[in-house]
């Protein structure tokens, strides 16, 4: 099946250019992963090599800081993963570029407001006057109280 889809994307010089960008990606975030220390690597993307700058992005300006803190040892690290993997021999770094992409978080949902019915209400208290004199019978009047209209 993945050979098919394989296949398919080589046929069309569109998809196929999509193919090279998606591998060239891939390739730099791995060699950014390599370098980058573990409790920073789920919240940072390297995105591209333009000119020696390595453009990373950074889940919050907190890890931004982190990144710019630790440069110098991040690039250190950079360049030891060139001379030493082959797959990124071609990966020549020589400063990193941070910005922050923060993530949009979904609207909380307004909380519906649940209300007793009228038949609830007599129910509940109903039950309440049952048990009367005990603490959940306390509680079940009150509830009941608020039910009806």
């Amino acid at each position: 099946m993945m050979h098919k889809f394989n296949a398919l994307l080589g046929q069309h010089d569109q998809l196929h250019r999509l193919t090279e960008l998606a591998h060239a990606n891939a390739l730099i975030n791995a060699f950014w992963q390599t370098a980058v220390p573990d409790y920073l690597a789920s919240m940072t993307t390297a995105n591209r090599i333009e000119e020696g700058v390595l453009t990373v992005f950074a889940s919050n300006a907190s890890v931004a800081s982190k990144i710019k803190l630790t440069q110098a040892s991040l690039l250190k690290a950079l360049e030891n993963s060139q001379k030493t993997i082959n797959d990124f021999k071609h990966c020549k770094v020589t400063a990193i570029k941070v910005k922050v992409q923060v993530k949009s978080t979904p609207r909380p949902r307004p909380k519906r407001a649940i209300r007793l019915s009228s038949s609830g209400a007599q129910h509940l208290s109903q039950y309440a006057d049952s048990i009367a004199g005990t603490a959940l019978g306390d509680i079940l009047k009150k509830l009941a109280s608020k039910g009806k209209p």
